[in-house]
């Protein structure tokens, strides 16, 4: 465990040693802020309007259940693996991981401004606020796309060759289908959620792919293992002398 945040903290102090990199990471923080402040504001505005419920044949064949524990804290349990992974195994992926789900959250929220449609018959919203700490974050009309469903996924995209990634994608498996046996989505908002962040992603790795490259062949060039390569090479010299 020493020997790994070793090589975190090394890590770390060789990315931010890059200009680049410091700038992408400022970016990054500014880019999910900014999506951040844009959904309150949308959805607080859509919340201002008393929206109808349309059909959805679907929900119509599924029961409402109670999945509060698994909608609630399933999905913060999400949010919280995918704000360690980069801060404490992927430190080169920070910038990206900021700017990518910045850019899904603020895509959501501009397709939420487009859709007005109330939440489907049977949701109980007053019950999941309740029991929501972040219960100022939940709004009742931001229903396109589903954000239980895109946010794992786009996890399992962003992350790849890591079992990380595939725990992802069963999340969003579960977490999909935990909002429509709620009816808090329609069926809609789940299915197209995928595609979405799938349409997210490619956009930031069309933008942001030569960052990413250069990051990565900083840790490769001037990572621990090649610092432990560098002191190698230099004992063995002092061993033959």
């Amino acid at each position: 465990m020493k020997l790994h945040f070793r090589k975190l903290v090394h890590h770390w102090k060789v990315l931010l040693g890059d200009k680049a990199y410091s700038v992408s990471l400022l970016v990054g923080i500014l880019v999910f802020l900014s999506s951040i402040f844009v959904t309150d504001i949308v959805g607080t505005f859509k919340d201002s309007f008393d929206l109808p419920a349309v059909g959805d044949s679907l929900l119509n064949l599924l029961p409402v259940l109670n999945l509060d524990f698994l909608f609630i804290w399933g999905f913060y349990l999400v949010i919280f693996l995918i704000v360690l992974y980069p801060l404490f195994i992927s430190p080169e992926k920070a910038p990206f991981v900021l700017k990518t789900f910045g850019i899904l959250m603020l895509v959501r929220a501009c397709f939420n401004l487009l859709t007005d449609i109330g939440p489907p018959d049977g949701f109980h919203f007053e019950h999941i606020v309740l029991n929501n700490p972040l219960k100022d974050l939940a709004f009742r009309n931001d229903l396109f796309f589903s954000g239980h469903t895109a946010v794992p996924f786009l996890a399992f995209l962003i992350f790849k060759n890591t079992v990380f990634r595939w725990f992802m994608l069963v999340a969003s498996v579960i977490l999909g289908s935990t909002v429509l046996l709620m009816h808090v989505h329609y069926s809609i908002d789940v299915f197209a959620a995928p595609f979405i962040a799938h349409g997210v992603y490619v956009l930031s790795d069309n933008i942001f792919n030569r960052l990413n490259i250069r990051f990565r062949k900083r840790i490769k060039s001037h990572g621990w293992k090649s610092l432990q390569q560098k002191v190698e090479k230099i004992k063995n010299k002092i061993i033959h002398k």
